[in-house]
């Protein structure tokens, strides 16, 4: 993966646009009382659409292939973990976007240190 400050600035922005649109998409149609079963694959649905469109437009900034895997999975993750929070308790937009944020840095984060050990350039 890419290692110059504006790539890892873009990775980083990228991922929590991605997290956070998703979280608040998913805040705002998400009702307690919905089935389970049916919220977690709806979510990660719900994630793949509203990703797409936004890793299309960071890939002409940041490289197409650096942040297409985790804003994808950032979308993915945020997508099933903000409904099922919003199963329990009402969510508001922004508690979607701060959830979702949180989510996308994580799963870069997890991106990076997965890059790192299977390209064994860990010490």
């Amino acid at each position: 993966m890419e290692t110059r400050p504006y790539f890892l600035f873009g990775d980083l922005l990228s991922s929590a646009l991605a997290g956070c649109s998703v979280g608040t998409a998913a805040a705002l149609i998400t009702q307690p009382g919905w089935p389970m079963a049916l919220v977690m694959p709806l979510g990660m649905l719900l994630g793949m659409i509203v990703a797409a469109p936004l890793q299309i437009v960071c890939s002409i900034f940041f490289g197409a292939f650096e942040v297409m895997i985790p804003m994808m999975l950032a979308g993915m993750v945020a997508g099933m973990v903000v409904p099922m929070k919003a199963l329990s308790i009402p969510l508001s937009a922004m508690d979607g976007a701060i959830w979702g944020g949180g989510i996308g840095i994580a799963v870069l984060t997890f991106t990076y240190i997965a890059n790192t050990l299977l390209a064994g350039d860990a010490k």
